[in-house]
Formats: structure tokens, C-alpha cells, sequence
């Protein structure tokens, strides 16, 4: 049966130039995707209209999430920073939420919304630089699903806390360590997948998904939908199959002016790496990426 593949990558104001260099890099390089969608709060959209194309959309936060979970200026940062609460979310138990936790809880709300079979995640502060197919990561076997064995160990102390989290979002015993990490760049979700997904989490919950994840604060999206198609559905059923290689290298904290001495991304990339991922706090300046991106 002929699959449907989209992009998706949530992305906010301060990443937008990082943004535009992700989307340059997939019209340069990646095929086999019907749309790319660009998730991004209600008063950012102006922002990154100019961004759309034949098969781009920006997507404003309102069509996604519900209307009792907004964004206001904190005041506790005199307004530099935002926070994702009301009045509503409050009466159903949802603490004051960050940008980070709306971006994983629009990441959910596509597959509910979009057409397409299958849903590849690509960060904003991310880049792709070799030609990559996204129908590649479909085989008779499946579609690829990361997943790091043993990847998240017990004294990894806030990582542990998702997998608790998602253990007991979904109703299964609490989990053992190490425990398999499903986070990266470049992860890959079925749509039908999330809806059972979500249809599992209310009935378990007896809430709406949003108030039920959003409740938890500490949760991670990769690890929920992992450990639900491992662990309550099953990978087999789920029709995913696992790979721990990592698709896109990526230069986390502690390590801003690492590429200084780079002559071309093609010095650091594994032969089965398509991309790479500059973490926008690690301080590395767009210009400098841009650069090493235009030397391709």
C-alpha cells in the first residue's frame, strides 16, 4: 500500500533564521514528501508566512491545541519569555506550561489534523545536508522508528522522570533501567499510531489527551510514543521497526564554537547521516552554520 510522508517542525520567533536555513536545505535536498508544516504560536505565523512554498504551510498554534491553552507574556521574566496557561487549564490541573511543552504538544495535534500516513520530525535548528528520500524510511518491515537500547539509564535523573511519566500516563508498570531512548532528531511517528494513541491516554486518563500529558509537565514525546508502540502495542502491530543509528549528528550544550574548525559538515558526518543539528543555546551564530551549509 502506497504511504503519504510529511514534515513537520515546530519552531518559534528567536529560531526563524535557523528555520529558513532548514527549509532552503530541504528544498535543496530531501523528495518524497507531500508537505512540509511549519507548527508555530498564533502571533509568530507573520513571522514565518514568508517561509511557505508549493508544499510548505505554516500552521498557527490555534488550529492545533485547544482555546483554554494560550500563551501570555510571563511577567515573572518582565515579558521576555512566555508562558502557556489560563484560567481553564488551571481548573483541569495543567501548571503554567513552557514554549518546549506546547511545541511537543503540537507535535502530537498534527497527525490528529493532517492527511498524511506517516510524520518525520525535523528541528528547526537542524539542516539537512546530503539528498534524502523521507519514503526511504518506509520498508516492507515497516516504518523506521528510533530507538537507542539501554539508551537512558537510572541516574539519568530528568530523562528518568519522562520515562516514569510515560509509564504512568498510559497505564503500564513503572519502568526498568536502562531503559530504551526513542529521542532524537529526525524521529519518525505513523498518524494512525498517535490516534490510538490518544484514544488510549483518555481512556486510560478519563481526560482529554492535552489535560492528561500537559498535567505531568515532565513528559517527553518521544518517549510516550515509544513506549506505547513497544510496550502497549507492540512494534510488530505498530509497524515500526527499530534503528539506533542516528540520521542527523547533533552538537548539543557545552560545545558552542565546535565547528569552528570545520571546513565542510562532510568532516563529522557518519556515512548514514543526512543531516546535522546545531542546538540554538549552545550559542553557535546562524551566520557561521550558514556558512559551512553553503559550502555543499
Amino acid at each position: 500500500m502506497t504511504q503519504s510522508f510529511a514534515i513537520a517542525t515546530p519552531s518559534y520567533a528567536g529560531d526563524v533564521e535557523r528555520c529558513r536555513l532548514l527549509c532552503a536545505s530541504i528544498d535543496r535536498f530531501v523528495t518524497g514528501h507531500a508537505a512540509h508544516y511549519l507548527l508555530v504560536e498564533d502571533a509568530d505565523v507573520a513571522l514565518f508566512r514568508p517561509l511557505e512554498g508549493p508544499r510548505r504551510r505554516v500552521i498557527a498554534e490555534f488550529e492545533l491545541l485547544p482555546v483554554w491553552l494560550k500563551s501570555w507574556p510571563d511577567p515573572l521574566s518582565l515579558g521576555r519569555r512566555r508562558v502557556w496557561t489560563g484560567p481553564r487549564a488551571l481548573l483541569r490541573g495543567v501548571p503554567p506550561l513552557r514554549g518546549w511543552h506546547a511545541q511537543q504538544l503540537r507535535k502530537f495535534a498534527l497527525p490528529l489534523k493532517s492527511d498524511e500516513d506517516v510524520v518525520l520530525f525535523a528541528d528547526s535548528d537542524m539542516l539537512f545536508l546530503r539528498p534524502f528520500d523521507v519514503a526511504s524510511l518506509a520498508t516492507q518491515d515497516g516504518v523506521r522508528l528510533y530507538r537507542k537500547p539501554d539508551g537512558i539509564a537510572a541516574e539519568m535523573r530528568e530523562h528518568r522522570g519522562w520515562c516514569d511519566s510515560a509509564a504512568g500516563l498510559l497505564g503500564l508498570p513503572a519502568p526498568d533501567f536502562p531503559s530504551p531512548d526513542y529521542i532524537n532528531n529526525m524521529v519518525s511517528w505513523r498518524r494512525d499510531n498517535v490516534r490510538a494513541l490518544m484514544d488510549h491516554i483518555e481512556s486510560t486518563s478519563g481526560r482529554d489527551w492535552v489535560s492528561a500529558i500537559a498535567s505531568r509537565r515532565g513528559f517527553s514525546e518521544y518517549v510516550i510514543y515509544g513506549y506505547f508502540v513497544e510496550r502497549v502495542l507492540g512494534l510488530d502491530r505498530a509497524r515500526h521497526w527499530p534503528d539506533p543509528r542516528e540520521l542527523c549528528k547533533v552538537y548539543w550544550g557545552g560545545e558552542a564554537g565546535a565547528i569552528e574548525g570545520l571546513r565542510s559538515f562532510e568532516e563529522v558526518l557518519e556515512p548514514w547521516q543526512v543531516a546535522v543539528g546545531v542546538q540554538s543555546f549552545i550559542g553557535e551564530p546562524v551566520e557561521a552554520i550558514r556558512a559551512l551549509f553553503e559550502t555543499q
